[in-house]
Parts: structure tokens; C-alpha cells; sequence
């Protein structure tokens, strides 16, 4: 007669692992589906705190929401801003779906959320409004019964990093026009791309993006570089013969992928970083604060600046605008010549610019020299310009307007 099987010391370590797999594998079960509706921001560009989610029982759920705040800015704005927001709602499908941003009304410019209406995404590619968007009571809100089990929702059609290396790869691989190199690093190592396109003997600069949450400045940078790229169009031809042009897509890119609205990673506002002098004990460009606007002005101290047009995005008025220099000291006739002269290319080229809205023209000798378009303008005694886009739409001329998709990346480029 044997000893039992079952008794078997050998036979019980051996089954020990198994069971003990067996246990494992149920504690760590994934839950039954389909998962209640849940928030993600925990991507390229995301911001969103969740405050809470009520789930109905007839299928109707509201999530309360805030926007996560930018690092603090030391030094000249002092406030930690907030406008910008990027999120995922997931197992949505079918339900009715309210969201609020309950800190809206605090906001950096809560007079952006008027008429403002929220774009949103399934697929990340096309960005459409949501028109069922308000303001009121300090609170913007939108009601939606998606139409898929994930839906992305954005302040603007956001632009990501990924697309921003694409980009600098395509415009300036094999057989393309453009050239590209590295002008310096931003605090957490990315690199400051420079694209340049032509060999004329002018030097014109284009700077996109120095506040990250202005994500239509880099969609634009995008066309500029793909106008400037084309082989067959003759005004591209033209400008690259008698121009060198010089293009930053993305002059923030630590914030933008942070999510931030206004500043890099250390909480610098990169367009009042331009000069020293004007903010009391506060000195700017520097490499601890402000590498971005740092190497960005040994560039063009290296490369020579004939003109400069600096790229960005407003919240509040809804219309296309230049925004110009005449407050800086050197301002006068030959930089409100250029300025003219330019204002009128842009009306001629496209509908959706305009010179009626804006903001109040700078007095002389009363505008903010840390201002990049100051700065430049001053420094090369040079035209320099801010270019202005909505976050909106544009009212101006009306007949631009798309209900649908309000101002867009594609209107952007």
C-alpha cells in the first residue's frame, strides 16, 4: 500500500503556485462591463479636475468640473492663470450628458466665455462646436447625447507635440524646402525648433505659440510652413527669393503638453520675458526662467531680423487683427508705413482678416517693452506684429462665420 496522492508534500508545493494564481486572477478581475461614464485629462494637452459625477438612473449624467490652473506666475503677471481645458468622457454612448466647468467665472479672461462655444472630437481629427454651450452664474456648461463611446472635448482644437515633430520632419526631410535645426532647449529638454525657408537676402521671422493654450498660433504656424514649402505656388516662389524666412512653431512646448494656458513649466509668461526693466527687480530673458525667449532672441541677434510676426489667440474678441508697436520709442513713419502696407496684403489675401476690431492703440512711449513685439520692434528698430486669432468665431466679417466649427484649424492655416 502507497502513501495517498493527496498527502503528497511534493504534490502540495506544486499545486501551491496555481491556486495561488487562481486567487490573483479574480481579485484582479477587471470590473463587469460597460464601466460607469468616467473623465480622463491624463494625456498630451489635458486639463480637467473632476469634482463630481452623477449618474441618473434614466441615463442622464452630469460632471462637475475645473480647470486645473497654470504654474504660478512670479514676477510680473502674478496669478496663476487658467482658461484652457482638454478631456476625455468615456462610456457615454447614448446618454445624456451635462458638463460644468463651475470655476469658469474665475478664469483668466471670463469675458471669452461669452458667445464662446466648446469644440469637441471623436476622433481627435475633425473639431466641431457644441452649441448647446452657456455662460452663466460663473459657470460655462454644455448638454450633448454622444453619439460614441468616447468623445474629446477642448477650449481649441488642440495641437500636439506629436504633430509639431511630424511636422518639422516632413517640412524639412528629403526633397522639401525647408531646413531645420535646434536654436536651444526648454527647461524640461525639449527642443526649440527652427524651420527656415529660402535664401533672399531679407530676414523674417514668424514666432508661434508663446502661450501654449493658444493652440490655433501653431495651426497656423502649420500653413505658414506648408505655404512656404510649396513648389508650385507662385507668391511662395517669390517670397523665398527674395526673403529668408524663419518660422517657431512652438515657442512653449513644456506648457503646451502641461496643458497650461499662458506659461512654461516654470511659470513664466514668455511674452512679458522679452526685456529687463519693466517689471521692478525683475530681469528677463534669462535660461532659469525663460530659455524659450532666450535663445530665441541670440538667434535673430545671429541671423539678422528684418521683420517679425508673432503669432497667438484671443479669447475675448472674436475677429482676426494685427495687433502693432506704435507705443515703443522708436516707433514712426516708417514702421506705420510697413504696418499699412502689410494690413493691406493680409485684407487683399484673405477674408477672414480684418482692421476694425482689436485692441486700443499703445500711446507713445507708454507700451510694455517686455512684450515680444515691442521688444523686436524696438530692439531692430524693425516691424514686428502680433497677430491675433478667436477662439470664437469670426464676427467680423459675418459672412466667415461657421456655426459649425466656429474658427478652426483648417480657417487657421
Amino acid at each position: 500500500g502507497g502513501r495517498s496522492l493527496l498527502r503528497s508534500p511534493t504534490l502540495r508545493v506544486a499545486r501551491a503556485p496555481t491556486l495561488l494564481m487562481a486567487v490573483a486572477a479574480r481579485a484582479l478581475s477587471a470590473p463587469a462591463l460597460p464601466r460607469p461614464p468616467s473623465i480622463s485629462a491624463a494625456f498630451d494637452s489635458g486639463n480637467i479636475e473632476v469634482k463630481d459625477v452623477a449618474c441618473g438612473s434614466d441615463d442622464a449624467h452630469t460632471f462637475t468640473l475645473k480647470i486645473r490652473p497654470d504654474a504660478y506666475t512670479h514676477g510680473t503677471d502674478k496669478t496663476a492663470h487658467f482658461q484652457w481645458f482638454h478631456f476625455r468622457a468615456s462610456g457615454v454612448k447614448g446618454k445624456k450628458c451635462t458638463f460644468v466647468l463651475e470655476n469658469a467665472g474665475a478664469a483668466s479672461y471670463p469675458e471669452g466665455w461669452e458667445d464662446y462655444k466648446t469644440v469637441a472630437s471623436y476622433d481627435r481629427e475633425d473639431w466641431f462646436r457644441i452649441a448647446s454651450t452657456e455662460y452663466e452664474d460663473g459657470k460655462l456648461s454644455w448638454t450633448l447625447e454622444p453619439e460614441r463611446d468616447s468623445i474629446w472635448f477642448a477650449y481649441f482644437a488642440p495641437y500636439s507635440w506629436e504633430r509639431h515633430e511630424r511636422l518639422v520632419a516632413e517640412l524639412s526631410g528629403p526633397g522639401q524646402l525647408g531646413t531645420h535645426t535646434s536654436i536651444g532647449e526648454t527647461l524640461e529638454g525639449r527642443p526649440l525648433d527652427l524651420l527656415t525657408f529660402g535664401d533672399g537676402p531679407l530676414q523674417l521671422w514668424a514666432t508661434a505659440r508663446q502661450h501654449p493654450g493658444e493652440s490655433m498660433a501653431e495651426w497656423c504656424a502649420e500653413g505658414l510652413g506648408r505655404f512656404l514649402n510649396s513648389g508650385e505656388d507662385p507668391l511662395a516662389r517669390e517670397l523665398r527669393r527674395v526673403a529668408t524666412v524663419r518660422l517657431v512653431p512652438n515657442m512653449n512646448p513644456d506648457g503646451a503638453v502641461a496643458g497650461y494656458l499662458r506659461v512654461n513649466a516654470a511659470g513664466a509668461n514668455l511674452n512679458r520675458e522679452w526685456a529687463s526693466g519693466v517689471y521692478e527687480g525683475y530681469d528677463a530673458p534669462t535660461l532659469e526662467r525663460s530659455p524659450e525667449v532666450y535663445w530665441t532672441l541670440k538667434a535673430m541677434d545671429q541671423l539678422g531680423m528684418d521683420a517679425h510676426v508673432d503669432i497667438h489667440g484671443d479669447e475675448a474678441i472674436a475677429a482676426n487683427f494685427f495687433a502693432g508697436t506704435e507705443g515703443i520709442p522708436k516707433w514712426g513713419p516708417h514702421l506705420a508705413t510697413q504696418l499699412e502696407a502689410l494690413s493691406d496684403a493680409f485684407l487683399r489675401r484673405s477674408p477672414d482678416f480684418q482692421v476694425g476690431l482689436g485692441y486700443d492703440v499703445e500711446p507713445p512711449g507708454e507700451g510694455n517693452m517686455a512684450v515680444g513685439s515691442n521688444a523686436v520692434a524696438e530692439r531692430y528698430n524693425a516691424l514686428s506684429v502680433t497677430l491675433e486669432m478667436p477662439f470664437k468665431d469670426t464676427l467680423t466679417p459675418a459672412e466667415a462665420a461657421d456655426p459649425v466649427r466656429g474658427w478652426s484649424p483648417g480657417r487657421a492655416k
